[in-house]
């Protein structure tokens, strides 16, 4: 009954995981979450030691060792980012950039430092350059200068009395006319498992040996990255798991009917 009941809860947090990814289909450089299981088997997971000592009635699995195979039963471990690139959707808005590779913007938070793929930007009414959701992008960072919080503001990207006219090269360098403004920093990096999403678009790296100068990104004016969400597939998978979830619902039902039969017809003899 219980590796019913494990498989029907696995299967619920399989759905919001699914739920979520539909619901961001159309949200600009999301990236797709896919729930890992694994089996959780007693006799490996448990810690052996005094406590496995028998401290109760003898049980028939004493006689007829089972090695923990009657509490195995399947768990959700975490989720998996994919990374897999979006398609690119031309908007021709000057401020809309998408990094054609591996690399990722980077962003000041109130939490820190943070990076993110998602390229539709704004000028916000203090004149720095912002994300959608309002947090400043960063310019590169000069040779020698600290992540402390005072340096971080220094990266800042003003473009207040800037003109109306910008251009982006593939480097990342933002011009107004012929006057280099800044440099958006994109960063590559070594593991991309090792990055830890915090928010839909939102992602944290706290390996700092993991991240590299961008090598292999390209950024494009104009365009945006869509998401990596494939909404048929979802769908599908959402289907598969509804039916894994009643399969497991139907089990449980099964085995309590079995064990009121146990309690109500085998307690006559």
């Amino acid at each position: 009954m219980w590796t019913a009941a494990a498989g029907a809860s696995a299967q619920a947090q399989n759905l919001d995981v699914i739920a979520n990814n539909l619901a961001n289909s159309d949200t600009p450089a999301f990236k797709k979450d896919t729930p890992p299981f694994k089996e959780y088997l007693a006799s490996v997971e448990r810690t052996h030691g005094p406590q496995d000592i028998p401290r109760g009635p003898i049980k028939d699995k004493d006689f007829y060792p089972l090695d923990g195979r009657d509490e195995s039963y399947v768990v959700m471990d975490g989720t998996h980012t994919s990374f897999r690139q979006g398609n690119l959707r031309v908007t021709q808005g000057q401020l809309d950039v998408a990094l054609d590779g591996p690399g990722f913007l980077e962003v000041s938070t109130p939490t820190g430092v943070r990076f993110t793929r998602q390229g539709s930007l704004k000028v916000a009414s203090d004149g720095k350059l912002v994300t959608n959701d309002g947090y400043p992008v960063l310019a590169s960072k000069p040779q020698g200068l600290s992540t402390n919080p005072q340096d971080v503001a220094s990266r800042f990207i003003n473009l207040r009395d800037k003109g109306a006219h910008f251009i982006i090269n593939g480097q990342g360098e933002m011009y107004s006319g012929d006057e280099l403004i800044a440099q958006l920093s994109v960063s590559e990096f070594k593991e991309m498992g090792k990055l830890q999403k915090v928010a839909g678009q939102l992602f944290e790296n706290k390996d700092s040996t993991n991240r590299i100068p961008a090598q292999n990104t390209t950024v494009r004016q104009g365009v945006i990255e869509t998401s990596n969400v494939n909404p048929i597939e979802e769908m599908a998978n959402m289907i598969k798991a509804n039916r894994l979830f009643e399969t497991d619902l139907k089990s449980l039902k099964t085995y309590g009917e079995l064990l009121g039969r146990e309690a109500n017809d085998i307690g006559k003899l």
